[in-house]
C-alpha cells in the first residue's frame, strides 16, 4: 500500500523542483518504512512508500531526480527481481538496496544490475541521508547527460555529409588549412563549412562545440 502518496498525478513530473528529489520506498517491515519515511520527508523528499512490490512496479512512473530504497527480502519477490523489473520497464533511477541479510549471490547479481549502494538494517539516520543524497545526485548527472546527448544527436541530424566529414576534422584538432588540404577543398570553402556547422549546432566557439560533442560518459 502506498502509505504517503495516494495518487502520483501526472503533472508530478514537471514539479521535480518542489522537492529535493523523489524517494521510492518498498519495504515490507511496518516500522523500518515509516522510520524512513519520516526522515527522509523531514530533508524534503518527496516520498512514495509501498509494503508491496507489486504494487511499486504498477505505480512507479518516470520522474527526475529521483531513486528507490528497496529492500533485498520482500513477500513476493526478491529486490534482484524488481531491480531487474526496473530495467525492463527502461526505468534508470539509481537503486539502493537495504538488507538485514542478502546472500553473496544476491549482492553480485544486484551490483551487476547496477545497484548504487547498500544499506545493512539497522540503517543509521546519517548513513540513509548520504546514500539517498548520493543516489539522487547520481540520476540528475545521469539525465543532463542523457539530455545532452539526445540534443546531440538532434543538432547532428542537420548536417550534410561534407559537414560530418569537416566536423570530424575539428574534432580531432585539425585548423580550416588541415581541413581544407584532407578534403582537397579551399581554405575558404573549409572555413565556410566551419562557420556552417557552428550555425547548425547552435554553437558560438570550439570549446561550447567541444563539449556539445564530447562522447558519452
Amino acid at each position: 500500500m502506498v502509505l504517503e502518496e495516494s495518487t502520483f498525478a501526472k503533472d508530478e513530473q514537471v514539479k521535480a523542483s518542489d522537492a529535493l528529489g523523489h524517494v521510492f520506498v518498498v519495504e515490507d517491515d511496518q516500522a523500518m518504512r515509516e522510520s524512513m519515511q519520516r526522515v527522509l520527508n523531514s530533508q524534503g523528499y518527496r516520498v512514495y512508500a509501498f509494503d508491496d512490490p507489486l504494487e511499486f512496479l504498477q505505480f512507479v512512473t518516470p520522474v527526475s531526480p529521483s531513486m528507490v530504497l528497496l529492500d533485498m527480502r520482500l513477500p513476493t519477490m526478491t529486490g534482484v527481481q524488481v531491480q531487474a523489473r526496473l530495467t525492463e520497464m527502461g526505468l534508470t533511477m539509481p537503486v539502493v538496496f537495504v538488507s538485514g541479510e542478502s546472500t553473496a549471490q544476491q549482492v553480485v547479481t544486484a551490483m551487476n544490475g547496477g545497484a548504487a549502494s547498500f544499506l545493512i538494517k539497522p540503517v543509521s539516520r546519517n548513513d540513509l541521508l548520504a546514500a539517498v543524497a548520493q543516489a539522487v545526485e547520481k540520476h540528475k548527472t545521469e539525465q543532463a547527460e542523457s539530455l545532452r546527448l539526445k540534443a546531440q544527436q538532434s543538432r547532428l541530424a542537420r548536417l550534410a555529409r561534407r559537414e560530418r566529414e569537416v566536423l570530424d576534422l575539428l574534432l580531432a584538432g585539425h585548423g580550416n588549412q588541415e581541413v581544407s588540404l584532407r578534403l582537397g577543398i579551399s581554405y575558404a570553402t573549409a572555413k565556410q563549412y566551419k562557420s556552417n556547422i557552428m550555425i547548425k549546432l547552435n554553437v558560438h566557439s570550439m570549446a561550447e562545440l567541444m563539449e556539445l560533442m564530447r562522447p558519452p560518459q
